[in-house]
């Protein structure tokens, strides 16, 4: 089971005489492909090593964005440039939700991003930014799971969000921002994600030898106010729920029943792999745990 992460945007098919399903997958397939080369070659790696007190883990990746500019770029966008879209009172609402959710680890890890991003990274800036998907985040990227004879299941996925912020005079996105991250445990890789400045949840990630996690926008009509409304019943924040199974459940049928059993905050599509042969699935996730 090895990570092949892909980042671009996809092209769409047109709503005139669509392709049929299976024509689909190949456009997606040979898109992705397509985009390998650039995407292993452009981001860079780290190392986060669990073992390590949570406020110095993150250290070397926060001053690779620090000194990239990228923190100074994303801190100082103004409300209506903001990537979440939710009104400034229900960010508030958010934060509280978020705050709820923290255990001391995430607590140690976003003192860190504090103690070293400088400018203005700040507590608030990192909450909100671990509920950006749950306050409403436009509905963007695609993943694809394709079999080999031999059953070998590969998993691809882009990033296509969009974003667009001035980093040292020039307009630049998430691909210049982004960096794939290995999380370390007992000296050996647990797990690897990808990843932005100020994320210490997961959303595109794979536990070595064990499985794959890809979480794709699903709206359901009136998104934000029934989110935050489940989120303060105790509705998950995905990101942060998704890190702490794949951190503990080292195998793929574990994963997806946790996973699939979760109470979260919002609807979510859940794609994920094993090691197995022909062992993948996609989960349709309700908020609230209960499934229609």
């Amino acid at each position: 089971l090895k990570p092949l992460w892909f980042q671009g945007s996809a092209p769409e098919p047109s709503s005139e005489n669509e392709p049929e399903p299976i024509r689909i997958i190949a456009l997606m397939f040979l898109t992705l492909l397509s985009l390998l080369a650039w995407s292993v070659a452009a981001v860079p790696s780290f190392i986060v090593d669990l073992d390590v007190d949570p406020e110095e883990r993150w250290k070397e990746v926060i001053l690779y964005f620090k000194d990239l500019g990228a923190i100074e770029a994303l801190t100082r966008l103004d409300q209506e440039h903001a990537p979440a879209t939710a009104p400034y009172e229900v960010q508030q609402e958010w934060l509280n939700i978020v705050q709820s959710q923290l255990d001391e680890d995430f607590e140690g890890e976003i003192n860190g991003w504090v103690k070293y991003g400088g400018f203005n990274m700040t507590r608030e800036y990192l909450l909100s930014a671990m509920a950006m998907y749950e306050m409403n985040y436009p509905h963007f990227c695609s993943g694809l799971l394709a079999a080999m004879p031999d059953g070998t299941v590969i998993h691809g996925r882009n990033m296509d969000y969009p974003l667009s912020i001035e980093m040292n005079g020039k307009m630049v996105g998430y691909p210049e921002i982004t960096v794939d991250v290995t999380f370390l445990r007992g000296g050996q890789p647990l797990m690897t994600s990808v990843t932005w400045p100020g994320q210490v949840g997961i959303h595109t990630a794979m536990r070595f030898d064990g499985w794959t996690f890809e979480q794709n926008t699903r709206r359901l009509g009136d998104d934000l106010r029934l989110n935050t409304a489940a989120g303060k019943r105790g509705g998950k924040i995905f990101g942060l729920l998704a890190r702490r199974i794949m951190e503990r459940v080292p195998d793929f049928e574990t994963a997806v029943q946790e996973l699939w059993s979760a109470n979260l905050a919002a609807p979510s599509y859940f794609i994920m792999t094993g090691p197995g042969p022909f062992e993948a699935a996609v989960l349709s996730m309700d908020r609230g745990g209960v499934h229609e």
